[in-house]
């Protein structure tokens, strides 16, 4: 049997065998009453059973036997023992072992509740044998420093995953995801052994996904999240000599790939340090925590960050195939876009935290405070897009034989670079609108800014650094630095709005007028928090067309605009704008209504009056 047909033989296996097992672990479990009860930080509305790990694990190990027994020679790894190994295993044979340990250090806490220097200890044995077996960090060329490298990935990843097990089929699907990577990395450089383990993870996790769907019917508990962990930390580490060894492809890549649960992982441990709180304590301010408190619902929650995986995988595949230079460049940008993220989630949480009082004394708030006055964070992140965009221009200006020999004076001159931009974006008041409310003249001086700052760059290196200033790349970098920053300031107010149209909390709205008024009533909107009132469809029937879109909206037109706006879009309530002194939309909506029961009817009124009027004084004294 070719190597090629017996992994997909074993990860079809898997799959079933998985598929099969899971509802029996699920019985069995139910039976010996290893249920577990609702929790407040977890989504699960019902006592669930939580040893799904073992169905996993089973399935998974059943299919690789039966590969081994169908085709020995194309199932056994490759003989060739690593140089840094300690013992006579191959690191499949490694992987086996480490995830073996893994899963039964989980099952153990899933009866009896380990202490978490117990379930260290575990995972420090189980990072131990893929260390043995060859797997690990070898770039410093010392050995105790490597080892101390490797193990703090082992470690770091297997807590990762099990932190990510905080959402039904939320670790399931990423751990899936991350493996088919590694299974295509495996099968671009032949190493049929490793690329049969990682299919036949890969389908035992999608056998298992079936019954791990939201909602859930079992969870994977710690049995199956520390055996999934130091499996995808062990493959990601795993020697593939003919592809890129450099260091952003050796510790970046597999990071990336592995992005989704480094991500929670990282997020949830500063949040708690701000928030003044434990890091072991458990809570409700997860990723996909913070991504359900906008209103998004558990199943596009779930999707989201299911598609964050499939990019960060993607990138941390080319990462391990492209060019150092290229690999540099793509996973800055990633990694940047990743700490965006991470900063909007962070103000999430904050908001969600402004009301409490005790959270009012937490570094936490006095960090997000601060950075309405100083923003630190937004010069740093501006930072980086500017070295990436200089970098971008020398690789796009200079061909492989020229690159070389060029880099050393962007070597010498980045640093230049960075500070004369950072200058100039400051200067021309760049960092004086928020983000989240980015338009048309925030771009404009967004383009400014970054004129001004490569003006003040050229002027610096020609006094400083001009032998070597070359004007094509000056000009590439302008482009590219106003792409990128202004790129990360759309790609923040998008992130705003695809929240809000994505929500689904609050009563769905139908809102009704001319396109003046509904752009008024949409801002009102945004801001009223009492009631909740969430727009699902706009009704003008000053449009000339029947169905449009407009900022992201359904948009209905002509004169059964509106009846047709409520039928097809399950709206409670329609919301109009009312002018003072005007018979407009308000007065036809309440007519069109009256034969309508259960419908409410919600007004933005706009008017003008003098403020002798609100004062109750005459025009003459007011001073």
């Amino acid at each position: 049997m070719s190597p090629a047909l017996l992994a997909a033989v074993v990860a079809a296996l898997a799959f079933v065998l998985t598929l099969v097992l899971t509802p029996l672990v699920r019985g069995a479990a139910i039976t010996g009453g290893m249920v577990r009860p609702t929790q407040a930080d977890r989504w699960h509305r019902r006592p669930t059973p939580a040893i799904g790990g073992v169905a996993i694990y089973l399935g998974f190990g059943l299919a690789l036997g039966a590969g081994f027994l169908l085709s020995p020679a194309s199932a056994a790894p490759a003989a060739a023992r690593p140089a840094r190994s300690l013992l006579a295993w191959t690191p499949a044979e490694g992987l086996l072992v480490a995830g073996t340990v893994a899963f039964l250090v989980g099952l153990v806490d899933d009866f009896l509740h380990l202490r978490p220097w117990q379930k260290l200890l575990g995972q420090l044995v189980a990072a131990s044998a893929l260390i043995f077996s060859g797997i690990g960090v070898w770039f410093t060329g010392v050995y105790a420093a490597d080892v101390a490298v490797s193990l703090l990935w082992f470690v770091g990843i297997t807590n990762a995953l099990n932190l990510l097990d905080n959402m039904d089929g939320l670790a399931t699907g990423t751990a899936a995801i991350a493996a088919a990577f590694l299974a295509a990395l495996f099968l671009m450089e032949g190493q049929w052994g490793m690329l049969t383990v990682a299919v036949g993870l890969m389908g035992a996790l999608l056998g298992f996904l079936t019954h791990n769907y939201p909602p859930a019917r079992i969870f994977m508990g710690d049995s199956g999240s520390l055996f999934l962990g130091i499996t995808l930390a062990g493959l990601a580490l795993a020697p593939a000599p003919g592809l890129s060894r450099s260091l952003a492809a050796v510790l970046v890549a597999p990071a990336l790939i592995l992005g989704v649960p480094i991500l929670d992982t990282t997020l949830v441990t500063i949040g708690r340090l701000l928030e003044g709180r434990p890091v072991s304590e458990g809570g409700k301010d997860h990723t996909s925590h913070r991504i359900v408190d906008l209103g998004i619902p558990e199943r596009k929650t779930l999707w989201i960050l299911w598609a964050l995986a499939l990019l960060g995988g993607g990138v941390g595949l080319l990462l391990r195939t492209a060019q150092r230079g290229t690999a540099i460049l793509l996973g800055g940008v990633l990694l940047a876009l990743l700490t965006m993220l991470g900063a909007y989630l962070v103000s999430l949480r904050f908001r969600k935290m402004a009301a409490d009082e005790a959270a009012r004394m937490t570094f936490y708030r006095f960090l997000v405070e601060g950075q309405e006055r100083w923003p630190v964070f937004a010069l740093l992140l501006d930072g980086v897009w500017i070295a990436l965009a200089y970098y971008a221009a020398y690789l796009l200006r200079w061909d492989a034989g020229q690159l070389p020999a060029e880099l050393a004076y962007f070597q010498r001159s980045v640093a230049l670079v960075v500070g004369a931009k950072l200058l100039g974006f400051v200067l021309s008041g760049l960092y004086g609108s928020r983000w989240g409310r980015f338009g048309l003249y925030d771009a404009m001086r967004a383009v400014q800014a970054n004129f001004v700052g490569s003006a003040l760059a050229v002027g610096l290196l020609l006094v400083v650094e001009r032998v070597g200033l070359s004007r094509g790349v000056m000009g590439i970098d302008f482009l590219v630095c106003t792409l990128l920053t202004l790129g990360a300031r759309v790609s923040f107010r998008l992130l705003e709005g695809g929240a809000e149209r994505w929500s689904e909390e609050g009563v769905p709205v139908v809102v009704h007028g001319s396109f003046a008024d509904v752009e008024m009533a949409l801002a009102e909107l945004h801001h009223a928090a009492h009631p909740r009132l969430r727009p699902v469809a706009l009704a003008v029937p000053a449009y000339g067309r029947a169905r449009g879109r407009f900022q992201g909206h359904r948009l209905y037109g002509g004169s059964a605009a509106l009846r047709h706006a409520l039928q097809e879009n399950g709206a409670h309530a329609v919301v109009v704008v009312s002018r003072a002194g005007t018979v407009d939309s308000w007065e036809y909506v309440r007519a069109h209504l009256e034969s309508r029961g259960g419908l409410d009817v919600y007004r933005v009124r706009v008017g003008l009056e003098r403020a002798d009027d609100l004062t109750g004084r005459t025009a003459e004294g007011v001073t």
